[in-house]
């Protein structure tokens, strides 16, 4: 063998293994099955068995499925003709509303029709759950509140303005005021569950996000994105950030993500104790999930866990083109591409100890959130395909929650945020203490049960 050829096998065979070590093995299902047609949501526990709603865009018919944890179906429900939002589950009926202004009830585990309402105005948003058994749905300037077993409407929050966003916990928290294109004037107000009394309302303008929920407060920003946190139940704000030009993002067991608005920072800010550290997004913001006293932070190209108390980065992991980040089990689920044009995708269970995957898959489309059953977990993609993975093994560590002494409030954020410059992705930078500024929750921090973390 010349010396040319053998150089190029080597060449080869180099560039082969190199892609073998660096690329992650799939992990082999437990079964697999699919239906015919696409999926276009994520399993939800229904009645000892799942549904989702999938469909065909191309024809605009759409349809309910219920598998069991074998993944067979079950049943499934008439032709719906106009495109649907996603689905939810109050006790034995499947709440859906769609584009052609219907919001309907479906019985369970046959799909009959229980009840259905018209409305006037087109929905803007899906419905969700208000309290134990009621659904809420907005259509124009109100809210209407339906029974979910009877579809009856039991009450409504009607503004004289227009009704931008809501959402529900305690209370009923909405964004409203006037659409201007050049300025937008929205206010936060707060209703009741049980008969949609007007509770409290900000005296400034909020921005147009959705209110996030901690404990017994909720958190929004006003017009010039400084965040502020309300007790959901009397209005009064318990702690604002002095830092303008922010966007509340995501809600966390005792804490808030922020993000500024070019998505080029993050801050963390704790409403348990008042301190806060920040870093660098390296793209849009996709998701974050606290596991104890760890934090993962997805932006579109990179997941990054810090320890959640210090900012301090324990492990980086790229991926390339991110579509979801979402807490599964006692660790995260994270479904992406190694490019936006990359035919293949992937879907992944990690722990917070370290980088590595417990189980990793392989489909030709988008994967949906996953459910956790006993057996494993029950994986879903967009193509149809349904899949039961193995049951991840967790560190016991990854279960740790830190307890705070005592409160330790630190200074406003807003000096941390203006002294933002981009950096590396790993770096933070920490608030200094400050004995001036109060906590917004109480210092209690709830462990973390078994059954909570999908033992």
């Amino acid at each position: 063998m010349s010396k040319r050829l053998l150089a190029l096998v080597l060449i080869i065979v180099s560039v082969i293994a190199y892609h073998l070590l660096a690329s992650d093995f799939e992990t082999t299902s437990i079964w697999q099955t699919e239906i015919e047609n696409k999926i276009l949501s994520d399993p939800l526990a229904a009645a000892g068995n799942y549904v989702f709603w999938g469909g065909n865009k191309g024809k605009n018919l759409y349809k309910l499925y219920l598998i069991n944890s074998q993944g067979q179906k079950v049943a499934e429900s008439q032709d719906l003709p106009h495109l649907p939002f996603d689905p939810i589950v109050i006790g034995n009926n499947v709440i859906m509303a769609d584009h052609g202004r219907m919001l309907r009830g479906f019985s369970l585990p046959d799909f009959k029709v229980a009840w259905e309402v018209a409305s006037n105005d087109m929905f803007e948003f899906p419905p969700i759950k208000c309290g134990n058994s009621n659904v809420l749905q907005s259509s124009g300037k109100s809210i209407f509140c339906f029974d979910s077993k009877t579809g009856k409407q039991l009450w409504d929050i009607t503004v004289n303005d227009g009704m931008k966003n809501y959402a529900c916990d305690k209370v009923i928290v909405a964004i409203h005021g006037y659409k201007d294109v050049s300025k937008p004037n929205w206010k936060c107000s707060a209703y009741d569950l049980e008969y949609g009394v007007d509770l409290w309302t900000l005296e400034e303008p909020v921005s147009k996000e959705t209110p996030l929920f901690v404990k017994d407060t909720c958190v929004v920003t006003t017009a010039e994105g400084e965040a502020i946190v309300v007790n959901q139940l009397s209005g009064q704000i318990l702690y604002r950030s002095g830092a303008k030009g922010y966007i509340a993002v995501k809600a966390l067991d005792e804490g808030v993500i922020l993000a500024n608005q070019a998505y080029t920072n993050f801050v963390y800010l704790s409403l348990l104790t008042g301190k806060s550290w920040t870093s660098t997004l390296k793209k849009d913001f996709v998701g974050a999930v606290q596991i104890g006293s760890n934090l993962v932070i997805a932006d579109k190209v990179t997941l990054r866990c810090f320890d959640i108390n210090s900012g301090v980065l324990t492990w980086q992991k790229d991926l390339g083109d991110i579509y979801g980040c979402f807490p599964h089990r006692n660790g995260i689920f994270v479904t992406y591409k190694e490019d936006f044009s990359a035919r293949q995708t992937f879907a992944a269970c990690l722990g917070a100890d370290s980088s590595n995957n417990l189980w990793l898959a392989k489909g030709s489309s988008l994967f949906r959130k996953p459910y956790p059953l006993a057996e494993g977990d029950l994986l879903l993609n967009y193509d149809g395909t349904i899949r039961l993975m193995p049951k991840p093994v967790f560190k016991n560590n990854s279960t740790s929650v830190s307890m705070p002494s005592m409160p330790d409030p630190t200074q406003k954020v807003n000096q941390a945020f203006e002294k933002i410059t981009p950096q590396k992705a790993s770096n933070t930078q920490q608030i200094q203490n400050n004995k001036n500024t109060n906590q917004a929750i109480p210092p209690v921090v709830p462990t973390v049960s078994d059954e909570d973390a999908g033992w």
